[in-house]
This record gives structure tokens, sequence and C-alpha cells, in this order.
């Protein structure tokens, strides 16, 4: 799009909060044209949250449009967090040239749970826990100190026949789909990957990665939810981002297959 950008901003309300708040970001520009929408819009990395909605909207405003994008997450863990610049890539109708735009970057700060919460999680599920262990491990060595008196009389058990033992359980694809996509870094095998974790969560053809994200299809694994953002986004990015969107998934993608636990299928 050819565009007199006036003014492109980020900003993040509240900037300091806990893990599981609400926060809410949002991308305002302002363009001399009268359009409906705006392509080319490049959204930062939010690993780290969970997306709750998205809404966008453009209004003329005086001789232009005022676009504002303002999107619901989560925070899912503690700590300073540098939400990186949002991006336009348009023509710039005051040099004719290709251009990128950028917002500015925000810094928010999430705080852990409240350490109070400590106490009545140890007195409340911990503690009776530690207390089934211990009664677990004297019933133990009563049985066990039994058995040895008990196993001189017994009579020697004849070696039962082995049990057949069952097919192998079927090997995960999605490693061989990684490492297929790090020797070759074609947009053919982002979208193979793609369909993989979308497949894992169960997504229907119609859900989008906003309805995937709002109804928690990834459930409990964070790491599942922040491969999903990355390969979207390397899925549908322009060509000439496909390298660094690619390098900023597969830190992601490895960590998901390091977990041990099954793939987690939506409901």
């Amino acid at each position: 799009m050819r565009l007199h950008v006036r003014s492109f901003t980020l900003t993040a309300e509240p900037q300091s909060l806990r893990v599981g708040d609400t926060l809410k970001l949002r991308i305002a520009i302002r363009v001399d044209e009268n359009v409906l929408q705006l392509s080319n819009v490049t959204l930062p990395d939010l690993s780290g949250f969970d997306s709750l909605g998205d809404e966008r909207q453009c209004a003329s405003a005086g001789h232009g449009t005022q676009c504002l994008e303002t999107m619901t997450l989560s925070p899912t863990v503690p700590g300073d967090r540098t939400i990186g610049p949002t991006t336009l890539d348009a023509i710039d109708a005051r040099t004719n040239k290709p251009s990128r735009f950028a917002t500015n970057a925000v810094m928010i700060h999430v705080a852990a749970l409240p350490g109070a919460l400590a106490q009545p999680l140890f007195r409340n599920l911990v503690k009776p826990i530690l207390i089934l262990v211990l009664v677990g491990a004297a019933a133990y060595a009563l049985l066990w100190n039994f058995g040895r008196r008990s196993r001189r009389s017994m009579p020697i058990a004849r070696p039962q026949p082995e049990t057949p033992r069952g097919p192998a359980p079927p090997q995960d694809p999605l490693p061989g789909m990684i490492a297929a996509l790090r020797a070759d870094r074609a947009r053919a095998r982002v979208n193979a990957i793609r369909d993989e974790l979308r497949r894992r969560v169960g997504a229907k053809e119609e859900e989008t990665l906003a309805d995937l994200l709002a109804r928690r299809a990834a459930g409990d694994n964070p790491n599942l939810a922040d491969a999903l953002r990355a390969i979207e986004r390397a899925a549908f990015v322009d060509d000439a981002d496909l390298e660094a969107a690619i390098d900023d998934a597969l830190p992601i993608l490895d960590r998901l297959t390091a977990r041990t636990t099954p793939p987690t299928t939506g409901a």
C-alpha cells in the first residue's frame, strides 16, 4: 500500500500485573489515506502470553484514517518482559520507496502469584501427600519383612512364559518434520508442521489461531501454545521475512519436542 504514515504507536495497560491477570495491548496507526484496513502488519513475539481476544477497526479521522487493534492477553510466566515493535510494510508516499514502519517497544512487569498462597497450598495439598508417602513406606517395610520370613516355606515357582509384547507405539512425526525444516527452509515444510500442530489440538478447518488460543486448545502445555503462534507467523509472513520467522520458530519447536508428555488433543 502507498501511505502517508503520521503516527504508529504501541501501548500496554497495565504495565505492572500478575500471572493470570488481563493485559490490553493496543496498536494505533494514523495515515492520510482513506482505507478500510491495513495489510502487511506484523505483530511482535507474544510468547509467554495467552491470547484472550483481538479486535480491529479503522475509522475516518479528519483527512485520513485512524486504525486501532486491541489484543487482550494474559501473562503465563513472571518477570520483566519487553514486547517488541509492531511493523508495517508499505510504500512511503513521501519518498515513493518500500519502507518498514515500526512502533515503539513497551516494558511490562509480571509478578508471580502472591507468596501467601504457598502456605495454604502446602497445608492443603503437599502435607497430606507427604503423610501418605510416609504411611506407604512404613507399610511397605512391614510387608517386606513379613515376606522374608515366609519365603523359606514357599514352594519355588516355575518361571512363567513371557507374555508377548504388543506392537511398538507409533513414532512422533514432529521431530522429523522439524529436522526437515531445518535442512530445507521452504514454506511447504512450515505448512506441514502447522497442519500437524493443528491436528494435535483438534483444530477445525474454520478455526483461526485466535479461536484456538481463546478456547485453550493447547490445554496446560505452554510450549504447544507458543509453537502454534510461532508457526502461524512463519506460515503467513512475507517471503522476505520467512527466514527470520523460521529462525524464531525452530527453538520453540525444539522445546516442544523435548517434552516427554504425549501430544495434547483438543476437545
